[in-house]
Order: structure tokens, then sequence, then C-alpha cells
């Protein structure tokens, strides 16, 4: 019996629940809703055992990885099985019920998907501007078994996990994953129950949104470091008390990630042949990187002339960012105006932005933006019964570089946008929000 201590509990290894290719899990003695993850130092590739190799460091760096994702992930409320790290390989997480699915959530095209839609692949690495998702039934040399049956068996594919086809509807048809769907061989001819395969009360869309968001706010944080998310893989479990949640790993294992010039930081490298001790230096920039995690403490200031200024406030605002409301007129109140900038900056060195709402002569918009490299947004007052006085915002000298809006919605939006490029939990909600708008695109 192995103990790991962490925060003065002793959490003790018990039963090895689960052996596999890259991780062990055991039982924690005396938390029967909780497990320990210990990640290996093994790498595969192709489903092969012959491909196996030693990647040292790589238990360490995937561990750090996955910690520091989860614990961003609970932060901004995306539902997950970790609790905490225990140990430089080893994790407490949930016990739950696996869902028999391998989930993917693409960006570029790349590997299988190229291969399953030859006709879409217009361009070296197209982008999606919708996230493609796709979900594949996780079997064993072609049969699954749930619940102690054999939902489906004598699959033709018995190396690959067939792709659904048709995910979102009750009847799953299932396909090889490495054909596109007009080969002759492609379409396996089965089908299966979504309740044959999944929990019961647990919803494909749910899945998918769960899914989605995640990709998203890693795409974000990920953008941060100049990194090029291009598709990921994740399973998801239910825990004994019947929650969803993003169970196994997220780690360079699995996911497409890409410089700007497309050097893999992924097993993709392994894939391609990098030699075992360049692959681990990739995984260890990916680990370092991964120490600087975090959701910045940024600042929304809604900055009106005078009271009587009317402002539509966000009704809620995403993880990191905290609204701020200050009344000040630029022209009688110079002095205090700028007092009040210097005090924003200090307090919120992650920055933010500043939405001016004035009319008549705006002098507040100006002399804040002469004085800040803070974005600073001017939304005209009283556009519509003067609109002469929008000249005012518009007509700027040099150094004065604001822009102008004549609806708050619209000054708000782009605001977050410019958030949204050092924190990837706007990033999440602005990309999410705006690829349901045309879900077809």
């Amino acid at each position: 019996m192995e103990e790991v201590m962490k925060e003065n509990f002793i959490y003790n290894k018990g039963e090895l629940l689960y052996e596999g290719k890259t991780k062990r899990i055991w039982q924690a003695i005396g938390y029967p809703d909780c497990a320990i993850m210990e990640n290996k130092p093994d790498t595969t590739a192709f489903n092969n055992p012959e491909y196996t190799k030693i990647i040292q460091g790589k238990d360490v760096a995937c561990t750090t990885v996955t910690s520091r994702i989860f614990e961003l992930l609970q932060q901004i409320g995306i539902p997950v099985a970790f609790q905490q790290q225990l140990s430089a390989t080893e994790m407490l997480v949930d016990r739950v019920d696996m869902v028999l699915l391998e989930c993917i959530a693409r960006r570029i095209a790349m590997g299988s998907y190229v291969k399953r839609q030859p006709w879409e692949n217009k361009s070296p690495y197209q982008r999606f501007h919708r996230l493609v998702t796709e979900y594949f039934l996780k079997t064993t040399k072609g049969k699954l078994e749930f619940k102690g049956k054999i939902a489906v068996d004598g699959l033709a594919t018995e190396e690959d996990d067939p792709i659904i086809i048709n995910p979102f509807e009750e009847n799953w048809q299932l396909f090889h994953p490495g054909l596109p769907q007009f080969h002759p061989d492609a379409n396996l001819n089965r089908t299966i129950r979504r309740t044959d395969a999944i929990l019961p009360g647990i919803h494909i869309k749910e899945l998918d949104e769960i899914l989605r968001k995640t990709f998203l706010f890693l795409e974000g944080l990920f953008n941060i470091f100049g990194l090029r998310f291009a598709d990921y893989k994740i399973e998801f479990g239910v825990t004994r008390d019947g929650r969803l949640v993003i169970a196994d790993v997220i780690d360079p294992d699995s996911w497409r990630m890409n410089t700007w010039n497309w050097t893999a930081f992924d097993k993709q490298s392994f894939r391609d042949g990098l030699d075992p001790k360049e692959v681990g230096k990739r995984y260890d920039v990916i680990a370092r990187m991964a120490e600087f995690f975090l959701i910045p403490r940024q600042a929304m200031v809604i900055w009106k002339a005078s009271e009587s200024d009317s402002f539509d406030l966000p009704k809620k605002l995403p993880a990191g960012v905290e609204l701020l409301q200050i009344v000040g007129s630029g022209h009688k109140k110079t002095h205090w105006c700028l007092n009040q900038l210097e005090n924003i900056q200090r307090d919120f060195p992650d920055g933010g932005t500043i939405i001016m709402k004035v009319g008549r002569s705006n002098g507040a918009g100006p002399t804040v933006a002469a004085h800040t490299i803070w974005p600073v947004l001017t939304v005209a007052a009283d556009w519509k019964e003067k609109p002469q006085n929008i000249w005012s915002s518009l007509d700027m000298p040099s150094q004065n570089p604001h822009s102008v809006y004549l609806y708050d919605a619209n000054a708000v939006q782009a605001a977050l946008g410019i958030l949204a490029q050092k924190n990837p939990a706007v990033y999440m909600e602005l990309q999410y929000a705006m690829e349901e708008l045309d879900p077809g695109y």
C-alpha cells in the first residue's frame, strides 16, 4: 500500500482499478468516490504495441499540463473529474462510469478527418469557422460491452473505433473511421441505440456543448502563447452522484497543436518519427508553459460624463473581467479623471478597456485616450438628438486613438473582443456565441 500526501491528507492507493497504455488508476482507500490517477512515461502510436516507447519526463509533463488545465476549467464552471494534483505524476480524481465515446473537436482539417472528407480539403490545413465535432464508439476488437451486455459485436474494423455519422439521432449509424463515406467499405451496416452506448439521461447535445466550449477555452489559452490549437480528443464520465464531467486527461497526447510554422507540440511528432528525447523536450516546454496558465484579472470600465447618462450594463461578464463604473467630466474634472485613470492602471496590471459614454463636446474620451495605451471606446450619448455632436468624438488630433460607437451593446462587445486576446474565458464565450449564430457555415 502506497501513501500519497497532499495538504495534510494522506491518500492510500488501494486496488488497481485499471491499467492502460499510458496510465494507471487506483482506488483511494477511505474515499470510495475517489481514485488516484497515475501517468506513465509510455507513449504509443497507431494502436500498435510495437510503437510504444518510454519518453523520460513525459509522465511529469502530462500530469502538470492536465492539472493546470483542469484547475482553470473548474474556475470557469466546466465540469471535470479532477480534484487536485497529488504528486509529480499523480492526481486525485472522481470515480466515474466512463461514457463509451471518444469525442473530438476540430478547428483545422488534419489527421483522419482529411481521409474521411477528402472533398472538403480545399487547401492545406483548412480552417473551420465553426468547430467540427465528431464522435467515435469506443470498441475493443470490434466489440462494445455496456452494462455487462454486448451492445455491438463483429465490426469489420477491429483496430479503429467506428465513427458515428449521425450522433444527434437516437439510432447511430457506424462507419469506418479511415474511409470516405462514399467508399464501398465505409458503411459498416451496423447501428446502435444511443442509450446502449451512453448512460440514460445524458444527451449528446450536452456533451457537444462542453466539448466545444472546452476546446474554445484551450484555443484562446494557447493563442496567447502564439500556438495554433488544431484539434483534440476528450472523454467523459458520470460521477457517483450523476454529474457529467470531463474525465481522463487533457495533455499533448490528446491534441494536435502547432506553432505558426506548423512545428508540432503534440504526439504527432512522435508518430512522425521524431526522436523520443526531442518529443520529451517539446512536452516539457508545454509543461513549463502550463505553470503560467491563468485567467487574468481585467477591468471593463464604464465611464460616464454625468449621472444622467444612462448605460445598458452587461448582465454578466465572463470570468476574470470586473466591471468598474466612474462618473466624471473630462472638461470640468480633468485632473480628477487622470488620477482615476492612474489608479485603475495601477490596480489592474492585466489591463482592461475603457468605455466612455459622453455627449456634447467629448472631453473625457480624447483626454483619457491621450494618457493611456488601454483601448478607449467612446459611445456618443446624444447622437440621435444632436447628431452634430458626434464630430467631437470622430475628428481627433494625433495620439488620440479611440474608437466611436453609437450603441452601448456594440461597445461592450468590442471591449470584450479586445479582452479576449488575453483572456481565454472571454474568448470562449464570444467565439461560442459567434459560431452559434450560423451553425451551417
